[in-house]
């Protein structure tokens, strides 16, 4: 038997095509993945696979070789991969210029375009999974894949990309990283269940962070770092590293996180010296302080309040100057509904005035840009305003639960209560004000019970909050989400804080006298900068 024989067999294994052509030693679950789907390609057996990879642990990789493995098996026959790609930012432009990498073994007859390339007769192209992508007509000869299929809808793939592998019964593979259950990837994976069950060949790979750690240390150590400061049940630990579901509606607050909350220090009426405050607050919708909404609605508890949240922020002992080793600890509360702008604008003016917060974060949608503006006028570069955009409130959701996670959002002591009372009568137009600390951390632990997550369909932002219309189970009222929104705007830097660290006296004053100096001179440079665009 001659040696060409040898090798020219010893390459129709993909695994061992990576590593003699390329000098690519792939990873034993990278492995299993690629033979599995070859040997069906290559069989034309057809059937659906689903592969579900960690983030930035080879996925990408194991589709360059897997595609490079079947275009020199086609190299003459010829014949067409198709992969559809979610957006059309790049993806298909990177996607061949991965590929032409391993397939630059010394061979000729490589033509690489944008967003195609061809081997010989074999064609690989990579069309757009968006909305307004019109990718009907091309035929999937040889495979039919998807790469991040948690971020394709199934309206679009059924559509029209599935009929792509009707003519050639052709192997379609989905990839991608876990998300919620209601995902293309997700579908299709229940799918291949069937698959095995029928053929009792392996047709789903799901591998998690764990695993991939065992043969890439470096890997586990740079995951085990991650839990360490967002908290394994964090959503994006939870899908992105360790591949689980995230079931629709999911409760993101559980007794649980909500006892980890609770801390040992007291609420406050006033500011204590030497110590950092920031205020948070989440305005009402635009129009809802109007006569006409108030009329319309027929009840006032139906409407949304403005809070505002007031922390003592601090840094524990021995921690670095990071915003992530940040600890947060309310120290009071305040509830305003049906309270006119002029007003609104008086008391947290008085409150600002009075507590002298190092920081003011605000909501700076609806009509928070009023009332930011406002307070930006006045106060100058202490205000930070926020648009509560899809992305932000996604980053309020997912870094909110990192802090709660990991001990750093912490609740002033409160007794239980049972009951809701106070002087607003729903169904009047009378203003609400509440400051009860007791009576509104109460308030917030119901609200945080009743919120609920509901990941996107393109995997990439979530939606929030409590459901319009939930009621709340002790007072019967409307159940809101105001005062959990205030408190997630923590999320967002506030930039250089004088901090209270837990050192002696003498180094606190020291540190805290060479923050002050920074800020200043910072806010001044801020101002001048201000000031020229104005």
């Amino acid at each position: 038997m001659s040696s060409n024989y040898i090798i020219k067999n010893t390459l129709l294994d993909p695994v061992w095509r990576a590593s003699i052509k390329n000098n690519c030693t792939l990873r034993s679950y990278q492995a299993e993945a690629l033979r599995s789907i070859y040997d069906a390609a290559a069989a034309g057996r057809g059937g659906r696979f689903a592969v579900t990879f960690p983030r930035q642990s080879g996925k990408n990789e194991t589709q360059a070789q897997l595609e490079a493995a079947l275009m020199a098996a086609n190299l003459s026959k010829g014949g067409h991969i198709i992969k559809i790609i979610p957006t059309e930012k790049n993806q298909g432009k990177i996607s061949t210029e991965r590929l032409a990498a391993v397939l630059m073994d010394g061979e000729s007859g490589i033509n690489q375009k944008k967003d195609e390339i061809s081997y010989g007769s074999a064609k690989l192209r990579c069309l757009s999974a968006s909305p307004n992508a019109a990718i009907v007509g091309a035929t999937a000869d040889i495979l039919l894949e998807v790469d991040e299929a948690q971020m394709v809808t199934s309206e679009k793939y059924d559509r029209e990309a599935a009929p792509m592998a009707a003519a050639s019964n052709a192997v379609q593979v989905f990839w991608g990283t876990a998300w919620d259950d209601q995902t293309l990837l997700a579908r299709e994976s229940r799918l291949a269940e069937k698959d095995e069950e029928s053929d009792n060949r392996k047709h789903i790979f799901k591998t998690t962070a764990a695993e991939v750690g065992k043969e890439v240390p470096a890997y586990g150590m740079f995951v085990s770092g991650q839990i360490a400061q967002l908290g394994r049940e964090h959503p994006a630990i939870r899908t992105q590293f360790f591949c689980e579901e995230i079931s629709e509606l999911t409760a993101m607050f559980t007794g649980e996180r909500i006892e980890r909350m609770k801390g040992a220090h007291e609420p406050l009426y006033s500011p204590e010296p030497d110590r950092c405050y920031v205020f948070l607050i989440d305005v009402a919708g635009s129009d809802e302080t109007t006569p006409s909404s108030r009329r319309a609605n027929g009840f006032d508890d139906r409407r949304d309040a403005t809070v505002v949240t007031i922390c003592e922020v601090s840094l524990p002992e021995g921690k670095s100057y990071d915003m992530k080793n940040f600890v947060w600890k309310t120290s009071a509360r305040r509830l305003y509904r049906n309270v006119r702008i002029d007003q609104l604008e008086q008391y947290i003016c008085s409150d600002i005035e009075h507590w002298q917060p190092s920081r003011v974060i605000i909501d700076h949608s609806g009509l928070g840009a009023m009332l930011s503006d406002i307070l930006i006028n006045k106060y100058k570069i202490k205000i930070l305003p926020i648009d509560i955009t899809a992305a932000n409130k996604t980053r309020m959701a997912w870094d909110f639960l990192a802090m709660v996670d990991t001990g750093r959002w912490l609740e002033y002591r409160s007794d239980e209560m049972n009951t809701l009372t106070s002087g607003f009568k729903p169904g009047r137009e009378s203003c609400e004000i509440l400051k009860d600390p007791a009576l509104l951390q109460q308030m917030f632990f119901r609200e945080l019970r009743g919120c609920r997550m509901e990941p996107s369909g393109n995997g990439q932002t979530v939606r929030w909050g409590v459901k319009d219309g939930t009621r709340d189970h002790v007072s019967g009222r409307f159940l809101h989400d105001d005062l959990v929104m205030s408190a997630a705007l923590a999320v967002f830097d506030p930039g250089t804080l004088p901090l209270y660290t837990q050192a002696d006296n003498d180094a606190w004053i020291e540190n805290y006298l060479k923050l002050r100096k920074m800020i200043e001179e910072r806010d001044r440079r801020e101002l001048r900068r201000k000031q020229f665009f104005w």
